[in-house]
């Protein structure tokens, strides 16, 4: 990840903030070799706190305006954060902003934003594509911390990511919290970087979990959201694998796209 990163941005005006969750393989050693190095600042936890603690201390101890979160897991393609920070910078009402990941096993396209199911839950849309949306900018109801631009003041003024999640789930709450406030988000479709998906050890664990204390904080708030979305989502997100569409929820979808209410 910091090879492709430092290949693709010019971080001499620019803070890395890299905060080891406690591992024990040998990424402790490999940190200590970046102590010298200028603009990086290194953070260890004692204990694995997980996603939101380790991403909320690292924020806190940045310097810079704009926080642009990033997973371990990621490499990047040339020239995939003007678009991210330009959109951050000058759209109207931004909050925060995404960016196109593609897996990159299959290299196809595994987030361009989330939009939310009829019960109010979150899906990646565009999901299995080959290609992202047209244009240059795109308006989603929530997009992955994956990789993720918003403003420290505007991290800082809605709590930062939910600790009473773990590992899943911070991202989407995060954007629920911004959407409530009146902010908006955005995928900037210009960007584009290869996301090695849910690798980490003990990624899934908590799944259940979080998506329980999810549903009861924000599922009423998201379900307008999968009202409007879910319907042609779920067609784009099985275009290609069509043999995998549900029959009932198929017919559904079809029914809301012909007799909208």
């Amino acid at each position: 990840m910091l090879e492709s990163l430092e290949a693709t941005v010019d971080l001499s005006d620019k803070e890395v903030v890299l905060i080891d969750d406690a591992s024990s393989d040998g990424t402790s050693d490999y940190i200590d070799t970046l102590k010298e190095r200028e603009n990086f600042r290194l953070l260890n936890n004692s204990e694995n706190q997980g996603f939101a603690i380790s991403n909320n201390r690292a924020a806190e101890s940045a310097s810079g305006e704009i926080l642009v979160f990033i997973n371990n897991d990621l490499e990047f393609s040339p020239d995939w954060l003007a678009p991210v920070v330009t959109a951050l910078e000058n759209e109207p009402q931004a909050g925060a902003v995404g960016n196109v990941q593609r897996n990159f096993k299959s290299g196809l396209v595994d987030h361009a934003g989330i939009y939310f199911d009829l019960e109010g839950l979150p899906t990646h849309a565009h999901k299995n594509r080959a290609n992202p949306p047209r244009g240059k900018i795109i308006e989603r109801n929530a997009a992955t911390a994956a990789c993720l631009a918003i403003r420290k003041e505007t991290f800082a003024e809605i709590g930062g990511f939910d600790t009473s999640y773990r590992n899943g789930c911070e991202d989407v709450d995060l954007c629920m919290k911004l959407k409530s406030r009146g902010y908006r988000i955005y995928v900037a479709l210009d960007s584009v970087i290869r996301h090695h998906i849910s690798v980490s050890p003990g990624r899934n664990l908590h799944n259940d979990n979080n998506t329980k204390i999810f549903r009861e904080r924000w599922s009423a708030f998201a379900k307008p959201f999968g009202e409007q979305e879910w319907a042609r989502e779920y067609f784009r997100r099985y275009a290609r694998f069509w043999w995998r569409i549900n029959p009932s929820l198929a017919c559904k979808a079809l029914s809301r796209l012909i007799f909208p209410t």
